[in-house]
C-alpha cells in the first residue's frame, strides 16, 4: 500500500525532482523525494533484513512517508484547485462576438460568418442584434447598450458617422455600419490581449517557501553526511545510520509543504461564510502591501439602476393618459418612472420610437408624448429646466404635465468603505465611463480623493498601470466586462456581487453579498491569512533548527538522549498538526469592518 502511494501517488515528485537537479535547481520536490524516500526504503531493509539492524532500531515507517506525500498532494490540489480557472474570461469574452452577421452586397442582404467580415463591408445590424465588427455609422440611428465598454447604465443613441464597438447590443434601432477594424484589431480582441498580458505578470505566494528551500534543501543533504560521517569516524556505525536518517525524516518538509495551502484553505472556508470567494490564493500575499484602491462606480459604488430623485407634477389628471405608453415602452429609462404615473387601463395607439430621445403614441384621441428635452424641442415644447441630469419629460396635446429627475443611487455603505480605506492609507479613485457631472456628485458624496469620468476600458487599464509604474500596489473593486482589463492588472482584482461573468472569471476575489463592506472583510481577511502563512512558515524552519540538531545526535554525548526515527516522524507530524492548527485559527478570528 505504501509502495502505491509512494512511487504511483509520488511519481511527480520524483519528475519534478529529478527535472530540477538537471537544472542545478533544488526545491521542495527534491527535499521530499529524500525524506520519503529514506523513510520508505529504510523500512523496507528493516523488513527484508532485520537481522543486520539492532532490535532497537527495527522500526518501520511506511506511513510516515505515505502520510507526507498525501498531505503535501492534498494540499498542492487544494491551492491549485483555486486556479483552474484562470484563463476562462478570455473564452468567454471571445464569446461576446456572434458567430453570424449580415452584410451588404450589390444592394442585397447576405448571412455570412462573422469572421469573414473585412475592412469596407457594409454590415447590417438590426433591434437585438450584437454589432460583430468595430465601425462607423453610414445609415440610420439606433441606441446601443455599450455598458461592456463604459459602464454607463443606459444605452447610447447612435446616428450616422458614429462609432460602434464590436460586441455592444442595439436595443432599438436600424443602421449600417461601415467595418473599419477587423479580426485582431477589434476591441474585444485587444482586450483579450490586455487580459493575457495581465495574468503573466502574477506573482505567486508560494515562492516565498522555494527560495527559502532552495538553500535548505542542500544543506540537510550536507548535515545528514556529516552526521553519518561523524559518528562513522567515532566508531558507532550504528549512530551513523540512524542519526542521518533522522535528519532526513525530521527535516522533511511535511510543515513547510502544507504551511500556505492549509492556510488557504482555511482563509477560503472563513471567506465563504463571509460571502467572500477567494480565487486566487497570491492575493493573500498582495492586499497587505496595497497603496491605491480603484472603484468602477455603476453597479460597484451605485445600485447599477436609475431611480427616480425628484419630480415636478403639473397636470396628474392628465399624467394617467402616459401609462398606457410607459408600460408598453421596453426602455430601462421609462421604466423607471413608470411606478409614478397614475394606473390607467386603456391601449395606447399608433406607438411610435425615437431612438435616443422617446416614445409616442396616441391614448383616447391624446398625443402623449414621453422622452427627453431633444424630442419635446422637436415638438415645439420650450423646456427650461437645469442641464445634467437624466430627466424624463412627459407631455399631453403639446402640454407639459410631469418632469422626473433620475439618477443611479450611491449605495449606502459607500462613503463608510471609502473613509475605512482612507484611514488605513490608502489612497481611494473612482473609474468611470459615465458623464462628467454624474462622477463628480458620486465622487463627492463617497468622498474618494481622486475622480476620473468618461474612461474606456483600455484607459483604465492604462491609469492603473500609471500608479504601478510610480511604483504603487493598487487594487481595483468593479462589476462590469470594461473592468476586466484594469481588474486583472492591477494587483489585487475583486469583483462585486452583480459582476459579469467575465469579471469574476477576471477577478482574485469576488464579493458574494450585496454589502461593499464585504470589501474591507476581504482586507482584514487576506491580512490575517498571510500573517497565519508567515507564522506557519516561521514555525516550520524553527522546528527544523531545533530537531535537526537533535536527530543529529547532538544530545547524545551530554545526555545519552538519540532521536529514532520513529520519534522524528512523530515530531515531523507534531510541527504539521502544530501548522494546520494555526491555520485553522482563521475560522474563529473577528474580521474588521
Amino acid at each position: 500500500m505504501a509502495s502505491i502511494v509512494q512511487f504511483y501517488c509520488g511519481f511527480e515528485f520524483y519528475r519534478s525532482a529529478i527535472g530540477g537537479l538537471k537544472n542545478r535547481i533544488a526545491d521542495m520536490n527534491l527535499l521530499i523525494v529524500i525524506g520519503t524516500s529514506a523513510a520508505f526504503f529504510y523500512s523496507l531493509f528493516v523488513m527484508i533484513f532485520p537481522e543486520i539492524f539492532v532490535f532497537q532500531m527495527r522500526n518501520l515507517y511506511f506511513e510516515g512517508s505515505a502520510s507526507i506525500i498525501t498531505f503535501v498532494l492534498m494540499g498542492r490540489y487544494l491551492e491549485s484547485r483555486s486556479r483552474n480557472k484562470a484563463t476562462d474570461f478570455m473564452k468567454k469574452l471571445l464569446n461576446l462576438k456572434p458567430q453570424e452577421a449580415t452584410i451588404l452586397v450589390d444592394g442585397k442582404q447576405i448571412k455570412v460568418p462573422a469572421d469573414s467580415i473585412v475592412k469596407g463591408d457594409i454590415v447590417v445590424v438590426k433591434t437585438g442584434e450584437r454589432v460583430p465588427v468595430d465601425g462607423v455609422i453610414v445609415e440610420g440611428s439606433a441606441e446601443i447598450d455599450q455598458s461592456m465598454i463604459t459602464g454607463e447604465s443606459l444605452p447610447v443613441f447612435k446616428k450616422v458617422g458614429d462609432s460602434v464597438v464590436g460586441g455592444t447590443i442595439n436595443t432599438n434601432g436600424y443602421i449600417l455600419l461601415k467595418a473599419v477594424r477587423t479580426g485582431k484589431e477589434t476591441f474585444l480582441s485587444q482586450m483579450t490581449r490586455l487580459l493575457f498580458e495581465a495574468q503573466e505578470k502574477k506573482p505567486s505566494v508560494g515562492k516565498l517557501a522555494d527560495r527559502i528551500v532552495a538553500v535548505f534543501v542542500p544543506s540537510i543533504l550536507i548535515i545528514s553526511i556529516i552526521t553519518f560521517d561523524l559518528w562513522y569516524i567515532f566508531d558507532r556505525p550504528d549512530i551513523a545510520f540512524l542519526a542521518s536518517v533522522s535528519v532526513l525524516i525530521i527535516a522533511c518538509p511535511c510543515a513547510l509543504g502544507i504551511a500556505t495551502p492549509i492556510a488557504v484553505v482555511s482563509s477560503v472556508g472563513r471567506g465563504a461564510k463571509e460571502g467572500i470567494l477567494l480565487k486566487n490564493p497570491d492575493v493573500i500575499e498582495r492586499i497587505p502591501e496595497v497603496d491605491t484602491a480603484f472603484f468602477d462606480k455603476t453597479g460597484t459604488i451605485t445600485e447599477g439602476k436609475l431611480k427616480v430623485l425628484q419630480n415636478i407634477i403639473y397636470d396628474r389628471k392628465m399624467l394617467k393618459f402616459a401609462y398606457p405608453v410607459a408600460s408598453q415602452s421596453k426602455h430601462p429609462v421609462i421604466d423607471a418612472v413608470l411606478p409614478h404615473i397614475p394606473f390607467f387601463d386603456k391601449k395606447a395607439e399608433d406607438l411610435k420610437t425615437f431612438p435616443g430621445r422617446g416614445v409616442q403614441a396616441v391614448v383616447e384621441g391624446k398625443q402623449v408624448i414621453i422622452g427627453n428635452r431633444k424630442l419635446m424641442e422637436e415638438n415645439g415644447l420650450k423646456i427650461d429646466l437645469p442641464e445634467g441630469k437624466t430627466e424624463v419629460i412627459i407631455a399631453v396635446d403639446k402640454k407639459i404635465v410631469a418632469v422626473f429627475f433620475l439618477q443611479d443611487k450611491i449605495k449606502t455603505d459607500a462613503g463608510y468603505v471609502v473613509k475605512k480605506l482612507k484611514e488605513k492609507g490608502i489612497k481611494t479613485v473612482l473609474l468611470t465611463g459615465d458623464r462628467k457631472l454624474s462622477a463628480q456628485s458620486v465622487c463627492g458624496e463617497a468622498g474618494f480623493d481622486e475622480c476620473y469620468w468618461e474612461l474606456l476600458p483600455e484607459e483604465k487599464y492604462k491609469i492603473v498601470r500609471d500608479y504601478q509604474k510610480k511604483g504603487k500596489k493598487t487594487l481595483f473593486i468593479g462589476d462590469g466586462i470594461n473592468d476586466a482589463p484594469a481588474m486583472a492588472v492591477s494587483d489585487v482584482g475583486i469583483a462585486v456581487l452583480q459582476a459579469t461573468d467575465l469579471a469574476k472569471e477576471a477577478g482574485d476575489m469576488i464579493i458574494l453579498s450585496d454589502d461593499l463592506k464585504s470589501v474591507l472583510k476581504a482586507y482584514s481577511l487576506s491580512e490575517k491569512t498571510f500573517r497565519i502563512i508567515k507564522q506557519n512558515l516561521f514555525w516550520a524552519y524553527v522546528y527544523n533548527i531545533i530537531g535537526i540538531p537533535i536527530a543529529a545526535g547532538i544530545l547524545y554525548p551530554f545526555f545519552g538522549i538519540l532521536l529514532k526515527p520513529i520519534f522524528a516522524g512523530v515530531a515531523m507530524s507534531f510541527s504539521s498538526v502544530t501548522v494546520v492548527a494555526n491555520a485553522l485559527r482563521l475560522q474563529i478570528k473577528k474580521l474588521e469592518v
